[in-house]
């Protein structure tokens, strides 16, 4: 674990991310959100950093409407840079659900748009009532299956609700999509696991305080495992506390490959053949 920017350890490391780069290795930040604030005025810096530390690709993800659009428009300016559309379980209260249904059409059917979400339960919050957040979770979950496409999902201290609707709505189907930002719910990893999901770490495997996160990496497989920022939040260490962008991606890789046993190019090359099997990229 790197405590401290500039230590020798720290060093270690960029030498090794760039040996394993040169070597051909790249990342992939599977859950960002480039297009919010601050990082969207500051995008073009951003994918720059990013590929600076060989992270080559971003998934930017939509929490509603609007900011689905805003992540669409992303995704069509730069190259690297693809989107899910979804309605986040905080701003269910604010959408009806034939509104959602027209509105979502185009951004699903968009060639750049690989999977529906963020979409799922929030009781940590509950900012919004959580059988709305229930009625709004199963919808797109009914979405997901009628055109296809793997769910990003979120969970906050709802895992038992959140394993009930996606057992009613997508047990049966394969590559059912990623349980992002795994927070460690064991009874919604052992589900997922067993129901075609991949695991996505962010910033907290890397807190000194996440031993029981980290020991759940004993129960995922290599070939099920994602890594992500979730940025603007969440910075691993030695950022924590600062504003979170994808080029920390290779922080979290860095954490999960030493959990594993593996080097870092070995570990970035399964983590792309993870997501290219996920979305048949």
């Amino acid at each position: 674990m790197i405590n401290k920017k500039g230590s020798p350890l720290h060093h270690q490391f960029l030498a090794e991310l760039k040996a394993a780069g040169e070597a051909g290795a790249f990342f992939t930040d599977s859950h960002a959100h480039i297009h919010m604030e601050p990082l969207a005025e500051d995008m073009e810096g951003v994918i720059s950093r990013a590929n600076e530390n060989y992270v080559r690709r971003i998934v930017t993800i939509g929490c509603g409407l609007e900011d689905s659009l805003l992540a669409q428009k992303a995704a069509e300016t730069h190259d690297r840079v693809l989107f899910a559309a979804g309605v986040h379980p905080h701003d269910s209260e604010k959408i009806g659900i034939v509104d959602v249904s027209e509105g979502f059409h185009k951004l699903f059917t968009h060639p750049k748009c690989i999977a529906i979400g963020e979409i799922g339960l929030d009781y940590f919050y509950d900012l919004s009532p959580r059988d709305t957040q229930q009625k709004v979770f199963r919808h797109f979950l009914q979405l997901a299956k009628e055109y296809k496409k793997p769910v990003v999902i979120h969970n906050r201290d709802s895992a038992e609700d959140c394993v009930r609707i996606l057992d009613d709505e997508l047990r049966g189907r394969d590559r059912n999509g990623i349980i992002h930002c795994f927070s460690g719910d064991i009874e919604l990893l052992r589900w997922a696991l067993d129901n075609g999901f991949y695991i996505s770490y962010a910033g907290p495997v890397t807190y000194s305080k996440s031993e029981d996160l980290r020991a759940t990496l004993e129960y995922v497989p290599m070939d099920r495992l994602l890594v992500e920022t979730d940025s603007p939040y969440l910075s691993p260490m030695p950022f924590r506390g600062k504003t979170n962008e994808p080029a920390n991606t290779v922080y979290n890789a860095l954490e999960i490959s030493t959990i594993k046993g593996v080097n870092l190019y070995e570990f970035a090359v399964q983590l792309e053949k993870n997501f290219n099997t996920l979305f048949q990229a």
